[in-house]
Formats: structure tokens, sequence, C-alpha cells
């Protein structure tokens, strides 16, 4: 049985709010007016008038059911394009107020929804784009919180006020509505340049310019200036390069007018942009062969300027052309076809995901799971957190030599607390229990309304010749949580899965609760545990034992944890235990070998055989190739 006691949770304070107004049914107008008169102060200049405005009200409306995220969006939107960085922290509390999960009566602000849910998931990949499209249409408050939970998981700082990294997307929006705006087609209201840079950042090369054959060209080839004309319609083009998008290798976007004189947009390849006509119409030869090739030609030797594959097909090109003044048409045709072939594999295959200073500057590394208990017949949530810091070597001199240590650290492990929309109700410090304090534990009463933790792991590393020490971004993770577990006798119970690494001859867990050192990510070597928790099974007195059936399942994880019900796929372990009342703890180890990697789901099956009823639990892993 886990015996910790139980934490209270710390509240935060917040300030009095301003006397709130009886709802009426103008209310909504009310609404409306706050956001049309902060949007006049904008146009008017009065930028900051606008800001304080919104604040001012903020309590009021939210008391009233009247968050509205028209103003969340204008406020970052404002506080991002003037740069007015002393309100960067409300900005993100502003932001999260407006996406509460409220359903507002104004069409127009519904319709702020989804827009700000397009220009959220289009960081994710177009299918988790219209899956939330299609859900924010019928359930606009469900997409509501699906956004703020997306930007709260993405905080770089969950324990400070600021989340960097929203702010770091709206001024990245900000700028790409001043300098990529041939349309406004992008959910930022921007050219799909727009959508790359808010995704990507800046690029680390950029050629652009017109395509198109000089004078000399078209000469050396024979080409009527009528002809030319014709079918050259000098297209524009823009390239970006990214070093860092994909390991070890280049990534290229290609934007241009599709078939030469359409939308400016991003292009799969070259085929796009060149015209239609110089593929089809009738007189779309010049000596024998269609002028598409001859505006692969000259095309690609624009592009080739910024080198990679375009610089690889213009030679390829040259080539063929200089070998012969008239080269064969299925020559062409061949090469042509096999470039196409390429960008149409390469369009297809996934785009890298969103990219951001903060994911690429150094963490915490944090392992942490949360699990449903009853302690003592209430309701708790037992937090486990495992972390280390990123280390900075430190160099001791000896009369010997020199040697290189692991310099000391401190660690600080929290739990934030959000209800079921979101926001937070408390937090609190996890307490170590071993002697170095990577590993912490916490047990919170498991009030009804939680709906959501995050846990964060942040280490302070001593450096010499330093007063402040040097500090990582925190590690941290985030967990749904599900309705507290029975009470009673009544009815068979069965706590969350924790699972992690079984522990090694000598190594030494502390006051740890569970016989594991807790874990998410493995190799197949690894000999990992699975502990799990049965309660009061109605048919067993206090002090004897009841039968179980116990199926364990891995199964691949779709993206949302099995809440109930029999599973399919292949049983790891099958199993009958005793468990003793009113508490009976478990464990047992699995082998995964013989498991594909990636992302799995071990489910776990446990049946009274008494009454026949059953509980179904799961958790997700990772598991690493050795």
């Amino acid at each position: 049985m886990i015996a910790l006691s139980a934490l209270s949770l710390l509240v935060l304070g917040a300030s009095p709010a301003p006397p709130v107004p009886e709802m009426q049914p103008g209310m909504n107008r009310q609404t409306i007016s706050t956001f049309e008169r902060g949007r006049a102060l904008i146009e008017a200049g009065d930028v900051e008038g606008a800001l304080m405005l919104w604040i001012g009200v903020r309590d009021s409306l939210s008391a009233a059911g009247a968050e509205d995220p028209r103003i969340g969006t204008a406020f970052i939107e404002a506080v991002a394009e003037h740069g007015l960085e002393r309100f960067a922290e409300i900005s993100t509390a502003m932001f999260y107020w407006g996406f509460s999960g409220s359903v507002p009566a104004d069409e127009e602000a519904r319709d702020e929804i989804l827009a700000e849910g397009r220009r959220t998931f289009t960081l994710v990949d177009s299918t988790v784009v219209e899956f939330w499209a299609r859900t924010g249409q019928e359930d606009p408050a469900a997409l509501s919180l699906a956004v703020k939970r997306f930007w709260i998981e993405r905080d770089p700082t969950p324990t400070t006020p600021l989340n960097e990294r929203l702010v770091e997307h709206w001024q990245r929006i900000a700028h790409a509505r001043r300098n990529f705006v041939y349309n406004t087609s992008s959910p930022y209201r921007t050219d799909d340049r727009g959508s790359f840079y808010v995704k990507y950042g800046e690029p680390d090369r950029i050629t652009a310019g017109h395509l198109g054959a000089n004078e000399s060209e078209r000469r050396l080839r024979g080409i009527p200036m009528d002809v030319m004309m014709r079918f050259d319609r000098q297209p524009q083009y823009e390239i970006w390069r990214y070093a860092t998008l994909h390991p070890g290798d280049f990534t290229y976007f290609l934007f241009g007018n599709t078939d030469g004189t359409g939308p400016f947009q991003h292009v799969e390849g070259l085929h796009r942009v060149i015209p239609s006509s110089s593929r089809t119409s009738t007189g779309a030869r010049h000596n024998g062969i269609r002028f598409q090739y001859y505006l692969e030609l000259f095309y690609y030797e624009d592009l080739a300027r910024m080198g990679g594959p375009f610089g690889d097909r213009f030679a390829e090109l040259d080539r063929r052309w200089g070998q012969a003044r008239l080269p064969g048409e299925g020559t062409l045709e061949a090469v042509s076809r096999r470039n196409i072939d390429d960008d149409t594999w390469a369009a297809r295959q996934p785009r890298p995901a969103a990219v951001s200073e903060f994911d690429d500057s150094p963490k915490s590394a944090l392992s942490a799971q949360a699990a449903r208990i009853l302690e003592d017949g209430e309701p708790r949530i037992l937090v486990l957190g495992v972390s280390s810091p990123l280390w900075m070597p430190r160099t001791e001199e000896g009369s010997v030599g020199d040697s290189v240590v692991l310099a000391g650290y401190e660690a600080r492990h929290t739990v934030i607390a959000r209800d079921r929309r979101l926001n937070e109700m408390a937090r609190a410090g996890m307490l170590p229990v071993d002697g170095q304090g990577h590993i912490s534990t916490l047990v919170l009463r498991h009030a009804a309304g939680i709906g959501h933790l995050t846990v964060t792991a942040e280490h302070e590393i001593e450096a010499e010749g330093r007063d402040d020490g040097i500090g990582v971004l925190p590690g941290h993770a985030h967990f749904s949580v599900g309705g507290p577990l029975l009470e009673g006798n009544a009815e068979m119970e069965v706590s969350d899965l924790i699972v992690g690494i079984s522990p090694q001859p000598g190594l030494e867990l502390g006051d740890l609760p569970v016989p594991l050192l807790p874990a998410t990510r493995f190799w197949k070597n690894d000999p990992l545990r699975v502990y799990f928790e049965i309660y009061h099974p109605s048919t067993v007195s206090p002090g004897d034992t009841g039968d179980f059936d116990v199926r364990v399942r891995i199964v691949p994880f779709a993206g949302a944890v099995i809440p109930g019900g029999r599973t399919e796929g292949r049983a790891s372990v099958t199993l009958s235990l005793e468990s003793s009342a009113p508490t009976g703890t478990h464990f047992f180890d699995l082998d995964l070998r013989n498991e594909p990697s990636g992302v799995l789901q071990i489910v776990v099956e446990v049946t009274d055989q008494a009454t026949g009823a059953t509980r179904v639990r799961a958790t997700p892993i990772r598991l690493l190739e050795n």
C-alpha cells in the first residue's frame, strides 16, 4: 500500500475583482463594445490605452461568463506588433483568459475561436487542422480549450507568468504580416511564406527573383520573340533554405506564381510554376520540341543560384542541351518526369515540427507520472518525478593531474494543478525521496475539479566564477486527469498504472513508494516493471484475499489512452493473483525485446473472479532501439 501523507495544495491568491454587474440581456453587447472600443483606441494610436481598458474589464466579464477570445488575441497581437515588452507577461494571461472554454453568443467571437484554431494547429500538420476545424464548428468550447492546452504545454517556463513560446509565436506573426503579404490566403493573413516563417522562423538563406530567359539565351535557341512572350510569363519565385530542420541536410521550400501568372504560393516543384499552355496548347512547340522543356532549362538556370538540387538539375539539363543542339524529346521528358516524381514524393513526406529557439534550448531531463490512487479509502493523485540536469563539467587541479567532475546542482520539482477549463487551481513543491534530490513525489487530494497537471523540474547548476550559477530551462510533463476513483466498498477499484525500470541490486530508491525507478522511455533490453493496486474487492473481508485474473496487452498507441473495455493486441502476460483487502499492491516485469520500437500502450485488464467486475487501465510508453 502506498503510505504517503496527503499534502494539501497551496492555492494561489488573486487580487480582488472589481464589482461585477448583474448579467443582463445586453451583457453580450457590452462585451462586444468593450472589444470594439479597444480596437478603436488602437486605430487611433493609443495602444496602451486599449490594453489597459481590456485588463480593467477582464475580471468583470469573466465573472459574468462573457470571456471574449477576440480580446485575448487582439491583446497579445498588439503587444507583439508594437514591441510592448512590459505587457508580455499579462499578454499570456489575457490570451489564456480569452480561451477558457466559454461559448460566445456572438458569431464573430465564435469565428475568432475557429481562426485561432487554424493559426495554432497549422504548427502541427494539416490533419490536425482539419480535425479541429470540424470539431470547432460543432463545439467551439472544445476547440477553445484545445488551443489553450496547446500553448500551456509548450510553455518553456511553466512556473513563471510568461509563456515565451506563445509570445514568440505572435512576434513571428507580426513580422510575417509586415513582410509576406503578396496575398492574405494563409491563416495568419499572409501569403504562404508567412506560414513557413511562423512555423520555422527565419531561413538561413533566401534567393528570389523572376524566372525567364534573357535575350542572349533566346537568340542562342533561335526562339522568336512572339513565341517567347506567349509562353514565358516571367513568374516570380523565392526559395527558402533551412539548415537545421533535418539533421545533416538542407531543407528547401519553393514559392512561385502557379501556372506562371497565378497566386504566389508554396509549390511542390517547378512544374507547378511552368504554364500548362507550354505543355498542351496547339503550337506549343519550337523546332519540334515542346516549349515546356525550354522553360525548364531557362528556369532551372535561375533556381540554380540556390545550389542544392536545383543546381544539380540545371547541370544535367545544361549537359543534355549541350550534347546536341536539339536533344531528343524522349530524353527531356524522362528528365522532366523524374524531377516531377521526386518533387511529388518529397511533398508527401511529413513536414518537420515547428521550430523555436526555446525548443532547441537546453532543458532539464524529466520523467514524470501521475496516477489516480486511493489512500485510506479516499481519492488521491500520486505524482512521481525523476530528473537530472544537463551537467556542466568542472576541472579540479590536483598533484597527480587535472580531472573532470560533474558540477553540483540544486533541483526543484513543482506540480501545477488546473481545473477542466485549464485555469490554475494551485501549485505545490514535490518532496525529494533520495539524497540527491533528483527523485520526488507528491500526493494530492483528488478534487473532482482537477482536470490537468503539469510537472516541472528545474535545476540550478553550480558554476565557478559566477554568483548567479547557470540555469537551464525546466523540463516539464503534462497529464490529463480523469475522474476520481470510486470510494467505498461497493465496487472493486484499480489504480492507474505506474511503470519504470526494475531496480538493479544495490540501487537505493530512498523513500520511493513504489518498487521501481519511474520511467516512460525504455530501451528494449530494459527490465520494465508495471505496478498497480487493487482496492476493496466487494466479496472479501478486510485482511482476507480475493482471486483476480490479470491480462496484459501491448498495443500501438493511437494518440489517446484506452479508457475501458476489452482490447485487441498481443497478450504479453496472463496470470492469476490473490489480492488482500482492502488494498493489495502488485507488480510484474515485462520483456519487451521482441516488441516493435515506437510509442506503445500497456493495457492491463483486472477481473474479480467472484463478481466478474473488470477494470481496464492503460499507460503509454516509448520503446527505443538498443
